[in-house]
């Protein structure tokens, strides 16, 4: 069932604004960015919006009050969130705004969210001059945020370079994350992720392909515990067969990518989830023998 926000002011209709989100510079593809973005470098979004006739006539607000035009760009993985706004002014007749939003390229990854609002005074009806407007409302925005992602589809072990402390990490070398709600047919790179420190100076090691061997190792282990521990944890809604064929029918999902795991453990898929589970620890040291016979993991 659709669910409609209720707002306590007037909004105008979706068709009332047109905005359009871009990077700069223009041969920049928004969509594709991942094949063109090289990790640490800023993108520049510009977001560019008209107001029609109808957006002051449904909103009952007079041409001219101070009407904003608001940019926010999310990046989840790295916590960190950035915001630009510009007003709307009068131009050949049109009401249109434009603005430029920097962001810092060596706090993002994985992927980008951006949205536009258009915000100003909202009318609320009320017969109370003190309450009549309602400053500061959010009187338009997109149906859904621009999803960018920031990788390529085909790359290796899904890896993050990014600084632990601006995102409220614990001061480690590395971290092997994944989503909460990640279920066994998800992708690989929607379902877990190597973050590596960039606070520390083995940072460049490990993603240049230059650290020890015993770094790769222990990068090789947490990874099998927190895949293992994942889908272990939907032991109890989703069967060892329907894992089986789940990893059989997407060689790229995570059930996938356990069952591999599990083979190169000398394990079944189901006893290596159930361990995972009930004895990380054993897991665990299982993991660190095996990984003694393999060459250290690709951190890209």
């Amino acid at each position: 069932m659709a669910i409609i926000e209720s707002r306590p002011y007037l909004t105008p209709s979706a068709s009332s604004v047109e905005a359009t989100i871009s990077l700069v510079p223009e041969n920049l593809d928004i969509e594709r960015i991942g094949d063109d973005w090289t990790s640490g470098d800023d993108l520049t979004f510009r977001c560019v919006a008209t107001l029609e006739d109808s957006f002051w006539t449904e909103a009952l607000i007079d041409q001219g009050e101070d009407i904003l035009l608001v940019l926010v760009v999310a990046c989840t993985s790295a916590r960190a969130r950035w915001r630009a706004q510009a007003p709307f002014e009068a131009v050949d007749g049109l009401w249109r705004a434009e603005l430029d939003l920097v962001v810092d390229g060596g706090e993002i990854a994985v992927d980008l969210t951006a949205d536009a609002w258009v915000v100003g005074p909202g009318r609320t009806g009320s017969s109370n001059a003190a309450h009549a407007v309602h400053q500061g409302a959010k009187l338009w925005q997109r149906n859904s945020p621009m999803w960018i992602p920031l990788e390529r589809p085909n790359a290796d072990f899904p890896t993050s370079a990014l600084s632990f402390s601006a995102t409220g990490r614990r001061a480690v070398p590395w971290s092997v994350e994944t989503a909460t709600d990640a279920e066994p047919h998800w992708s690989i790179s929607g379902s877990v992720r190597l973050y590596v420190n960039t606070d520390l100076e083995i940072c460049h090691s490990i993603v240049e392909g230059t650290a020890s061997e015993d770094v790769y190792s222990a990068i090789t282990c947490d990874i099998h515990l927190a895949v293992l521990h994942q889908i272990g944890s939907w032991r109890d809604s989703v069967n060892g067969v329907s894992l089986d064929a789940t990893a059989d029918d997407d060689h790229g999902c995570l059930a996938a990518m356990g069952a591999n795991i599990a083979r190169s453990l000398g394990l079944t898929f189901d006893e290596a989830c159930r361990l995972a589970i009930e004895d990380p620890l054993g897991l665990a040291v299982r993991s660190r023998e095996s990984v003694m016979y393999y060459g250290k993991v690709e951190a890209a």
